[in-house]
């Protein structure tokens, strides 16, 4: 390229990595012989021989919530406008592939991570710290202050809704979430079932087969099998998708709502609001929480020296829809 353009090699280095400290003309010949030699940047090899790279790893424990879709997408954002890259990977709720999607990154030589991770300690995350890879944890405050971390108080949404339906004259409750082994869900099935023993309130568990709309299915047909009078009068969903399934599944078996039974959902993803009943649900601020991510990660990557862990805590809000009060 250097001969092609009639330049020495350190021009073609500025080219490159530097080009704003080139003359115009200079720079449009180097990029002349580039486009004439089809030349592509390794920036693998670059980032081996170096040892990090512009490229940010991303994990989510499930890449097709909408909420985490909404939070990677506000990341991706904000640190595009720094001129970095991101590689996103998906968990699918599963620890074994949330530790190696951890190794292949630090494999890829990350220059930073963002992770909503299964649990407090993630396996294998050790190493790729021990490197020097700045972390931060997303949805989830960190056990310790060695990572910043970006979240949100689960435990106050969920006394929220439960407040939200005792305010309505609603008393038996039925809590439905998917396995639990989230921390986020486990802190939003606690704060109910707290919220409910302290009221006097009935609060029951139906634990389906996972998040989405067909285990929203799922409990409501367990739900419909029952007399009237052993129903609920109230559901609190742990996320929108579930809360969602749980409205059609009743609807389809006569069961009005909120005249039969009121529900509540969590996150207040797009689809809430022209759902088949809108959804009365917890809004979660998840572009917030990604672009806030972003900002402290690339605090933490380019200035060391000053950078000072923090918990960034975010407050849920109670969004009223026709599902409780229509």
């Amino acid at each position: 390229m250097a001969a092609r353009a009639g330049v020495g090699l350190s021009t073609v280095s500025n080219a490159l990595n530097r080009p704003q400290v080139l003359a115009a003309e200079t720079l449009a010949r180097v990029q002349a012989a580039i486009d004439d030699l089809g030349y592509v940047r390794n920036d693998a090899a670059r980032s081996l021989r170096l040892g990090s790279s512009r490229a940010i790893g991303v994990i989510v424990s499930e890449a097709s919530s909408p909420f985490f879709a909404d939070v990677t997408q506000a990341a991706t954002i904000a640190l595009g406008d720094r001129n970095y890259s991101t590689l996103v990977g998906n968990a699918v709720q599963n620890a074994s592939i949330e530790k190696q999607l951890i190794e292949l990154f630090e494999s890829q030589r990350v220059r930073g991570l963002l992770i909503a991770p299964m649990s407090g300690n993630p396996p294998g995350l050790s190493s790729i710290v021990n490197r020097g890879v700045p972390v931060i944890f997303l949805d989830l405050s960190a056990a310790t202050d060695q990572f910043c971390s970006v979240a949100v108080d689960d435990t106050l949404g969920a006394t929220l809704a439960m407040q939200h339906l005792e305010s309505l004259g609603r008393s038996r409750i039925a809590l439905v979430r998917g396995p639990e082994g989230l921390p986020q869900i486990a802190s939003r099935s606690a704060g109910a079932l707290d919220f409910a023993q302290q009221g006097g309130m009935r609060c029951e568990e139906i634990v389906t087969s996972g998040y989405f709309v067909q285990a929203g299915l799922e409990a409501a047909a367990v739900i419909a099998s029952r007399r009237p009078d052993e129903r609920p009068d109230a559901i609190f969903a742990v996320n929108d998708l579930l809360a969602m399934g749980v409205v059609s599944g009743l609807l389809d078996r006569g069961i009005g709502v909120p005249r039969d039974i009121a529900v509540v959902g969590y996150d207040d993803v797009s689809v809430a609001a022209v759902a088949r009943v809108p959804l009365t649900t917890l809004r979660q601020p998840a572009r917030e929480i990604g672009a806030r991510a972003a900002a402290l990660l690339m605090d933490e990557i380019e200035s060391p020296e000053t950078h000072q862990h923090e918990s960034t805590r975010f407050l849920p809000e109670l969004i009223v829809r026709a599902s409780t009060v229509g």
